[in-house]
């Protein structure tokens, strides 16, 4: 299994590659476990394992960033993460199937992000919506007290005429 991390920073014109192996990039198995049935990354972010090699580099400094899985029997997959700045980004994930899922973050307000979810099972298929919510207190320091609205359940618009 092959894992690659790459990525650009804004103020260059080359990108920076590196390899993990399956330990560093998952989180620990267990005996009788194996990495290509059982493994869970470590992060979420890609920005998590660039910081192992450069921890001077930021969200903000980056153009972009991908996660390169390949040479595995289920789990080869691209995850590929574009950034706007100001916490606001997009990622697009496909794996080796041909599913596909678009994750679309944009802060909108301090400490107001909205976050829309779509996928398909493969290039032929329609996008589906299946998910769209807006986040209240989201940040790391007001963990406990964060709001999340869900608009597929109208609880935004419900909120909204409770409150008016």
């Amino acid at each position: 299994m092959k894992i690659e991390i790459i990525y650009k920073l804004k103020n260059s014109e080359s990108t920076i590659v590196f390899e993990l192996i399956p330990e560093q990039y998952f989180d620990p198995i267990i005996e009788g476990e194996n990495h290509e049935d059982d493994s869970i990354a470590q992060f979420g972010d890609t920005i998590d394992y660039i910081n192992r090699v450069d921890k001077s580099i930021t969200e903000n400094d980056l153009d972009y960033s991908i996660i390169k899985i390949q040479g595995s029997l289920k789990s080869d997959s691209t995850l590929k993460t574009i950034y706007f700045g100001n916490e606001s980004e997009l990622r697009y994930f496909v794996d080796y199937e041909g599913r596909e899922l678009i994750i679309q973050s944009i802060r909108i307000a301090e400490n107001c992000i909205v976050i829309t979810r779509m996928e398909r099972d493969n290039l032929d298929s329609e996008w589906i919506n299946i998910s769209y919510m807006t986040g209240l207190n989201y940040k790391n320091e007001l963990h406990g007290r964060e709001i999340w609205y869900f608009a597929k359940d109208g609880e935004y618009i419900i909120q909204k005429l409770k409150n008016d």
